[in-house]
């Protein structure tokens, strides 16, 4: 057999040249390997450095599916294809496909501009400011983020990965809207604004409401009212 060193340089790779190794998932069997196999591991895996870029999968969820690690979905099913226009709302798993950390991340970035991008084709994105990124009370490890569409083109896709990545970080002073769905006498709120914020309250019938503000801390804050209410607080 010929010394390795003496077989000619390949300068042209392409996808599916092939190279051997070892498979460490299958008791260290030989076996062939492609670089379209090796790009494909590298970024789902997120092994190269992305700090700016997320990635995520678009997950559909039936009633009494469990979400999915490393994706976004609905809070209620929508479809399997969703133009970027019509999304307000999207709830996030705490970490990336690579398990990559990012609440910090989206909290510092409330009142700024996110891109979405679908991997592998720039021409499908879309530009959005976050307006909210709230934790689930129920569930730790998903996030239901907020959103107002700037621009974009094209649709989300069932299964497809895309690229989440900060574009610019508002300069003005930050703004939270709590959304109260479901009657209660206190309202918790996490708006992470990182301040003692002003709190206006306008209830279900469109009447400012009267209430008791109450600072948990500089990110968390308790509105409480004589009876169960509906509606929204304006947090800035």
């Amino acid at each position: 057999m010929t010394k390795i060193k003496y077989y000619p340089v390949d300068n042209k790779i392409s996808g599916s040249d092939k190279w051997i190794g070892s498979d460490a998932d299958a008791s260290g069997r030989t076996k062939n390997f492609t670089p379209t196999v090796l790009s494909d591991y590298y970024n789902k895996g997120e092994s190269i450095d992305q700090s700016n870029s997320m990635r995520f999968v678009y997950d559909t969820v039936n009633v009494g599916e469990q979400r999915k690690p490393g994706s976004f979905s609905f809070e209620n099913e929508v479809g399997a294809s969703v133009a970027f226009e019509d999304i307000t709302t999207l709830v996030f798993h705490r970490r990336t496909l690579g398990g990559s950390d990012t609440d910090k991340f989206f909290e510092s970035a409330i009142s700024g501009t996110l891109l979405f991008q679908k991997a592998g084709d720039q021409n499908v994105f879309a530009k959005y400011k976050l307006k909210s990124y709230e934790q689930d009370q129920l569930d730790l490890f998903f996030y239901k983020a907020t959103f107002q569409f700037i621009s974009g083109n094209g649709d989300i896709d069932q299964d497809q990965d895309y690229f989440v990545s900060l574009l610019d970080i508002s300069s003005g002073d930050k703004f939270h809207e709590h959304v109260q769905d479901t009657g209660s006498v206190k309202w918790i709120v996490n708006h992470n604004l990182n301040k003692y914020p002003s709190v206006s309250v306008v209830l279900s019938n469109n009447i400012q409401g009267q209430a008791q503000i109450e600072y948990v801390d500089r990110n968390n804050l308790t509105i409480t009212f004589s009876g169960d209410e509906t509606g929204k607080a304006y947090i800035n």
